[in-house]
Order: C-alpha cells, then sequence, then structure tokens
C-alpha cells in the first residue's frame, strides 16, 4: 500500500526579494539532489557515492533512521524523481503558471512536491502509526 499525496507552493509570492528564476530553481533543486540536508530539516546526511549523466545515487541517514540509498534523477529544467530503497518516490517539479488570484503574470514559478511513499506492512490508515507516518513525511 502507498500513501500518495503532493503539495504546491508558489516560488515568489508577492513581496519576495529576491525574485528567483527557472535556472536558478533549477540549480537548486540540482544542489537539493547533492546536499539534501541543506533542504530537509529530518535528513542528518546527504553522501553522493555515484553520479552519471542526469542520475545521482546517494545515501543518506534520516533522524532516527539507518542509512538509506536514493537514485536521483534529473529532468532539466523541469523535475527531478527521487526513487529510495524500499520503492517510495518523491518528485520535486518546477512550473510556470498563472497565479490562483490572477494577480501575477502568466510566468510565475510554482514548485510542487508529490510523494508516493510505502507504507509498511501493518500500518492501516486512521491508526496512530498512519498518523504518525504522515506527520514525519510532511516536515
Amino acid at each position: 500500500m502507498s500513501n500518495n499525496f503532493s503539495f504546491t507552493t508558489h516560488v515568489n509570492p508577492p513581496g519576495a526579494e529576491p525574485v528567483l528564476t527557472l535556472p536558478q530553481v533549477w540549480m537548486g533543486l540540482r544542489r537539493k539532489v547533492r546536499h539534501a540536508n541543506e533542504f530537509v530539516p529530518m535528513i542528518l546526511t546527504c553522501d553522493v557515492v555515484s553520479e552519471e549523466a542526469n542520475v545521482v545515487t546517494r545515501v543518506m541517514t534520516l533522524e532516527g533512521k539507518s542509512p538509506m540509498r536514493e537514485v536521483c534523477t534529473e529532468y532539466e529544467p523541469s523535475r527531478v524523481e527521487f526513487i529510495l530503497e524500499d520503492g517510495s518516490k518523491v518528485q520535486n517539479v518546477v512550473s510556470v503558471g498563472m497565479s490562483p488570484d490572477n494577480t501575477g503574470s502568466n510566468n510565475d514559478l510554482f514548485l510542487t512536491y508529490a510523494f508516493e511513499w510505502k507504507v509498511p506492512q501493518g500500518v492501516t490508515k486512521g491508526t496512530p502509526q498512519w498518523d504518525e507516518m504522515v506527520a514525519n513525511h510532511t516536515k
């Protein structure tokens, strides 16, 4: 069983300074692949073990967990896909669009995080274990 969810955030909300460009956001996503601990508080370490073309394999350690291997594939300039050892998948997608209130330009940047977390056997929706798992994945 998988727990699937996603959320989208405005890259340059009204009043944000500096205003980031698509190439800058893409460089940030590439840095996140190689230095995840700078972006995700619960990641303690992130070590790149191999890099070929657009695929990076890394080993990261999450707070309270054993190190795990993750394969990250970059699809320049729009998305990065992360596949964990247990088959869980995460995608970070940068896109261009219109602000929901139509006050921006049609060149506003958005970042969407999509998750497909593999649920450990025995954990079911509505239980304290499920709630804890969801809380940990949305930190």
